[in-house]
């Protein structure tokens, strides 16, 4: 035909390449449009913020309190009573066999003279004590559960299982207060994963409900982009790309009030551990967790908008 003009090829290098330049033009010019305006992109970026930096700063006291929780549980320990009859040789033997349990930690070994010792200085009766014809205390071993093993259940079953031995005469450990801190820190991640679903649902619907706002303000020019021919794909793009910055900046304000939350509860606790002569430190974020939690709110974001932009451009077509 005369005229008409040839077709040019376009290498699948240049057309990769202009897809994602593309991509990047949408990106900034979404970042435009809440530029433009201000105040409702705050506020919602802000509503966002609180949501997030609520779940993070429930994660970082259970954090805290596991350690703090470890920590009591370490000072926990099984007291073995062996029997009076038994020879040095016999008491060794049997610590460094309890000593090479898997459970074990460290086993502390506490001599009858050690006791009687300690005892004579705490009660305040020495003169009365060495009239004592022989010495009534027996040996004790101070069995240190490993981390694995110092809950309230497993500590119960070594201790059953050390007191089996012909060696020693009783074991004794405070159970109770274990399954309590336990019992009190199960209920404690209960209530805190409630709590962390029912914000994330809030930031979905925010994030949901924002863009079916802009998605509505911008009607008739998505019924204009859909007479020319533009795609659902194309119009959708800016729109997800919205949700994406609503992501990232939420997830940002989330650290920062999450820092400056812990920060401040950081202080009231050091007040009130220089009662007690005790150093308090909480902690943070590590920059693992820093990118988890960018991360998650990047694609909350990405996924609330794709279900609300998905939907509401779907149901516009040009009257």
């Amino acid at each position: 035909m005369v005229g008409a003009k040839p077709q040019v090829k376009v290498s699948f290098s240049v057309r990769f390449m202009m897809f994602w330049v593309r991509h990047l033009q949408q990106c900034i010019a979404s970042l435009g449009e809440l530029w433009r305006t201000p105040a409702s992109s705050l506020l919602t970026i802000a509503v966002i913020g609180v949501c997030l930096a609520l779940p993070s700063s429930f994660y970082l006291a259970t954090k805290n309190i596991q350690q703090l929780t470890n920590y009591w549980k370490s000072d926990s320990q099984i007291s073995l009573f062996l029997r009076q009859d038994i020879s040095p040789q016999q008491r060794d033997a049997l610590q460094q066999n309890i000593a090479s349990m898997e459970q074990v930690a460290s086993v502390e070994l506490v001599t009858k003279q050690q006791g009687l010792e300690e005892f004579q200085q705490t009660s305040g009766f020495e003169d009365v004590l060495t009239l004592l014809p022989e010495n009534p205390l027996p040996d004790v071993l101070l069995v240190q559960p490993s981390a694995d093993f110092n809950s309230a259940g497993a500590a119960k079953i070594l201790l059953e299982s050390l007191q089996q031995h012909s060696l020693v005469d009783e074991g004794r450990l405070d159970i109770e207060w274990l399954e309590r801190l336990d019992t009190m820190v199960s209920m404690f991640q209960q209530a805190a994963w409630l709590l962390i679903l029912l914000l994330l649902s809030a930031v979905v619907l925010i994030i949901s409900n924002t863009l079916r706002l802009n998605i509505l303000n911008r009607r008739n020019e998505i019924e204009v982009m859909k007479l020319v021919g533009a795609t659902d794909a194309f119009i959708q793009r800016p729109f997800l790309y919205t949700g994406f910055w609503f992501g990232i900046v939420g997830g940002l304000m989330a650290w920062v009030l999450g820092n400056i939350l812990l920060i401040w509860t950081e202080y009231a606790l050091q007040q009130v551990g220089l009662l007690y002569q005790q150093d308090i430190y909480l902690s943070g974020l590590d920059f693992r967790e820093f990118g988890l939690l960018m991360l998650f709110a990047t694609l909350l974001g990405l996924i609330a908008s794709w279900f609300s932009v998905h939907r509401h451009i779907k149901e516009i077509e040009p009257s």
